[in-house]
Formats: structure tokens, C-alpha cells, sequence
């Protein structure tokens, strides 16, 4: 159900930028469960991965090809939250307008490490991954639809994407699946050849890569030690050595930080990239200059090097192609990251793309599957900035984690406190947040529509989009905010709240949004150039 579906009679958007439709870029990782909530509105979405959203978010000129028309967007989506140093550049272009930036979780996103569970065709047959039929329900199934759950204990996913576990045959990856055979009972290959591990990996500044990488690094530290783990921060770019002869991508993708040129932040130097990529247009993997092939020849282990696509829909295509590598005994074998609501359980999920169901160290024997309430159970033990138990305004000018002071009215502290979901003990252990990024001023028939929406995640006036079992978020595996997190916002950007902390009034911060007009309590904005209203 939409928010076209929504009791309200909204008025139309716009004109933005000569447009009647609210604009907004940005993360492809959520792209679907975008789409879905936005059915039949007048908003229009591109899923150019996080860093171009935020980039858009920060400037009034274009930054969108293809929207030559678009010089602003009314919001964006990214699961790496933004800069101080990006807030400085809104500060400079936007916010001369009189505009301040917001920056609020939406969506509790589980990235997935999904697989094709056919893993090779021969004569005719296809051989199908195999699930330990004695494993429970709850660890193979989603909302009652069978989603795969081969099972990667730690150990073998941190080997798996620092590439020294490199086929599915790997005894480490039978003991983890109750010493059960992961191949098809007609595969008489199995045991001598198995099936490559073939990894799947983003080439834009992708915000599901931070969220992989931030993982990667707070998981395999301890586990891998020789060799070490490739993965020493988080960033939105995979570990890449930007060396003569690396594998360069800028004549596929211009802006991709894979490339010498680029200056954008990898998540570690030793090389994992591959020079090949997935183009959905030939179903084919052609490579551009330098670097190593990514694709293992027949018969031969995986690389360990990462195949390229461009945006979380490519990476799913990648994924579930049909097997591609030999001639008689033709193996697919792939493996990527990608947000949950891709898999085949979701509401425009993949057919071809299950899941692996993933544990803990400190419970070896739970087993979770990338499900939306796996999700919020991983941001549950965290709290909103200057927030009680229940969410209320508290602890004003004091709140401080980590040596660092969170603030309400600090767009950035509202990613900073999510930096222990990594080492969380419940949930799904890959876990990161769907940043929405918007205005405080909006131009009075755009109001009424950003508003609406954003009141619908956190289950104003029903919870058609958060209830954990028929709600459009629990449907398409993205978790919905926990309940002091859904009062946090509300209070915070849509109420103009008298919640009280150390003698300040929570609405006087002016951080919630409002739309500009001839006698608006903060919001005394400019026209944006090209435009005909104060807001944005």
C-alpha cells in the first residue's frame, strides 16, 4: 500500500526545477522499497548509489545524467551518512539560501550475502545448492518463503570476501552446514571440482558497501591473521590499490572511484578488484585495461577478486545470470552484498537470489536470516541523540558516546550513534541504516507530500508501512525504526515539540520542517534560482 492509498488530499509538487513531481537521488540499495511506498505520486527516484544522492543533496546545479533538467532534489537516500565536510559544501550552496540540511535513519536495511541457488547446468540438468533439510524453518525461511540459508558462520565469510576460501566445496563451509555436502546429490563433480566462489562487488560509490565494509572490518579483524583482513575501515569503495596497471573502470562508469584518478576513500589497499564487470545489456563480462581477470577459468577455484556491476540492480542481475564458465559443465558459483530487499521473499525481489543465514561468536548456535525483524533488533540497543529510553528529548548538551557529544540539532550525530551496530549481540550481524537526507523549508506544495511521507514510516496515522508482519517495509526485509527512534523523529522534524531538556525547548532548535511562506515561524528562506518558490 502506497501513500497514493493515504486518506489526504495532497496538493501537487512543484513546479522543481519545471517539474510537477518531488525529485530525490540516491541509494540503490533501497531503490525497490522506494519505488514501492511511491507508486502512483508524483515523485520521481534515481537509484545513482549514495554518493551521487548525497552529492545532489548539496548542490543547485545538476548532478544527475540523464535529468539534465534537475538542478535540485527534495531528498536523498544514503547509507554512508554525510560529511563535515559535505555539510560545509550545503552550507555554502544550498544553505545560502536560508535551507539547513536533516539527516535521519529511515530504513533498518540488512544487507544480504546472497547466492544463485543454482550453482551449475550440466546435460540438460541443473545443480542446485543443498540446504541441510534438518535445519529449522525459521533459518531457511522469510515470512514463510523459502529464501535459501546456506549457513556462513563468521570464519567462513570473512574467508569467503577476503578470497582465501575460494570454492563452495570448502570443508570449512560443509562443518558449517552440519557437515551435510552443499552440492546437488546428482553432481558426481562435487567432491573433486566443486564450484568456484566468484564474488560480486559494487562499482559506484555504493552506501551498502560502507555498510559490508564497516562489517568486514569489526567482524574478521580477530578471526583472520594471517593472511590479514583486507577490510581496515569502512568506506563506500572496496579495498582497491590505486597503482600503475590497477584495473581501471572510469570508461564504464565516469564517476567510479575505481580508477587512478579518483581520490575517493577504499576500504583498504591490498587489492580485491578484478578487471572484469557484468553488463546486463549482453549478459556478458567483458574487462577493461589493467588489473586481473576476475572470472576463474573452467574447472578452477575462484579468484578472490571481486566482479564489478553498477548499482545494486546489476549486482543482482550478476548474481542470478544462468551459469557461464565451461562448456559441458558450466558453473556459475556468485556471491555478492546487496540490501535484502533484492532476495526472492521480497516484494520485488529476485526469483534467483537466496540468502545465507549468518551467526554470531557469542551465540554460535543462533542463525539469522536477513529478515526485517532481524534488522530492528540490531538497532534496538542504540539511541537517538539526547534521547531517553522511550525516545524523549534528554540529556540536552550532555549525551556523550565514545568522547563524542551528540547532538540533536548536529545532522551528523544522527549517524554517529548508529557506529555500534557492527558489534551488536542481536539481530542480523550486517546491519547498517537507510540515511533520508532533507530540508527543514520546503515550498508549501511540497510540504504537505515530504511530510506525509515521513510520517508514514514511523506509523502515522497507521502502521501500513511498519507492521512487522503485513507492512510494506516487513515485506520487502527492511526493518522498520524501533519505537524510541520512530518518537525521536517525530518530535524532532515533523512536531514543533515542547519535550523540555536542561531548560531547552526541543521545537526552538527549529529542526522540524516546515513549509516557507509569508509568515512562517523559521523558515525566513530565498528563492532558489530558476524557481518561482522560497524552499526548496
Amino acid at each position: 500500500m502506497t501513500i497514493a492509498s493515504a486518506a489526504s488530499a495532497q496538493t501537487t509538487p512543484g513546479p522543481n526545477d519545471g517539474d510537477p513531481r518531488l525529485h530525490g537521488a540516491g541509494s540503490s540499495a533501497v531503490q525497490e522499497v522506494v519505488w514501492d511506498e511511491i507508486n502512483g505520486l508524483p515523485i520521481a527516484y534515481l537509484p545513482v548509489g549514495s554518493g551521487s544522492g548525497r552529492e545532489a543533496f548539496r548542490r543547485i546545479t545538476n548532478q544527475l545524467p540523464g535529468q539534465p533538467t534537475w538542478d535540485t532534489v527534495q531528498f536523498a537516500f544514503s547509507e554512508t551518512g554525510t560529511s563535515a565536510n559535505e555539510l560545509s559544501q550545503y552550507n555554502m550552496n544550498v544553505g545560502s539560501y536560508g535551507l539547513k540540511p536533516i539527516q535521519v535513519p529511515k530504513f533498518v536495511l540488512p544487507v544480504a550475502l546472497a547466492y544463485n541457488p543454482v550453482y551449475a547446468t550440466q546435460d540438460g540438468n541443473q545443480y542446485r545448492f543443498r540446504v541441510n533439510p534438518a535445519f529449522a524453518a525459521s533459518t531457511t525461511q522469510i515470512n514463510g518463503v523459502n529464501v535459501g540459508g546456506l549457513r556462513l558462520p563468521r570464519a567462513a565469510y570473512c574467508g569467503i570476501f577476503n578470497g582465501t576460501i575460494t570454492n563452495w566445496n570448502n570443508a570449512v563451509l560443509q562443518t558449517a552446514n552440519g557437515n551435510l555436502s552443499l552440492g546437488d546429490a546428482l553432481d558426481t563433480s562435487w567432491s573433486t571440482v566443486g564450484a568456484p566462489i566468484r564474488l560480486v562487488g559494487r562499482m559506484d560509490r555504493s552506501g551498502t558497501t560502507d555498510i559490508f565494509t564497516r562489517a568486514m572490518k569489526a567482524h574478521c579483524d580477530a578471526i583472520l591473521t594471517e593472511p590479514i583482513n583486507k577490510y581496515d575501515t569502512n568506506a563506500e569503495v572496496l579495498p582497491y590499490a590505486r597503482v600503475a596497471g590497477a584495473a581501471d573502470f572510469s570508461s564504464v562508469r565516469a564517476d567510479t572511484p575505481y580508477s587512478l584518478s579518483s581520490t575517493a576513500p577504499v576500504a583498504g589497499t591490498t587489492n580485491m578488484i578484478g578487471n572484469q564487470w557484468y553488463d546486463v545489456s549482453t549478459n556478458s563480462t567483458p574487462s577493461v585495461p589493467g588489473g586481473l581477470a576476475s572470472n576463474p577459468q573452467p574447472g578452477a577455484n575462484g579468484t578472490g577478486l571481486f566482479l564489478m556491476a553498477d548499482g545494486s540492480s546489476r549486482v543482482a542481475a550478476a548474481i542470478a545470470a544462468a551459469p557461464d564458465i565451461g562448456t559441458t559443465r558450466v558453473v556459475n558459483g556468485k556471491v555478492g552484498y546487496i540490501g535484502a530487499d533484492f532476495i526472492v521473499n521480497a516484494v520485488s525481489g529476485n526469483p534467483n537470489l537466496h540468502a545465507a543465514a549468518l551467526n554470531r561468536p557469542s551465540a554460535p548456535g543462533t542463525w539469522h536470516l536477513p529478515s526485517a525483524a532481524a534488522a530492528t533488533a540490531n538497532l534496538n540497543p542504540v539511541l537517538p541523540p539526547e534521547s531517553s529510553s522511550t525516545g524523549s528529548f534528554f540529556n540536552f548538551g550532555t549525551d556523550v558516546r565514545d568522547g563524542i557529544t551528540m547532538a540533536r540539532a548536529n545532522p551528523l550525530s544522527w549517524y554517529k550513534v548508529l557506529s555500534s551496530m557492527p558489534a551488536a549481540h542481536t539481530g542480523y550481524p550486517i546491519t547498517g541504516t537507510s540515511q533520508m537526507l532533507l530540508h527543514t523549508c520546503y515550498k508549501p506544495t511540497n510540504y504537505p507530500s515530504i511530510r506525509k511521507w515521513l510520517e508514514l514510516n514511523i506509523g502515522i496515522p497507521d502502521d501500513r508501512f511498519i507492521n512487522a508482519t503485513t507492512g510494506l517495509m516487513a515485506q520487502s526485509n527492511i526493518g522498520a525504526l524501533p519505537t524510541p527512534w520512530r518518537n525521536a523523529v517525530n518530535q524532532t522534524f515533523i512536531l514543533n515539540s515542547n519535550q523540555m531538556s536542561n531548560g531547552q525547548r526541543l521545537g526552538n532548535l527549529d529542526l522540524w520542517m516546515e513549509a516557507a511562506g509569508p509568515t512562517p515561524d523559521h523558515c525566513n528562506v530565498s528563492t532558489l534560482p530558476g524557481e518561482t518558490q522560497p524552499g526548496m
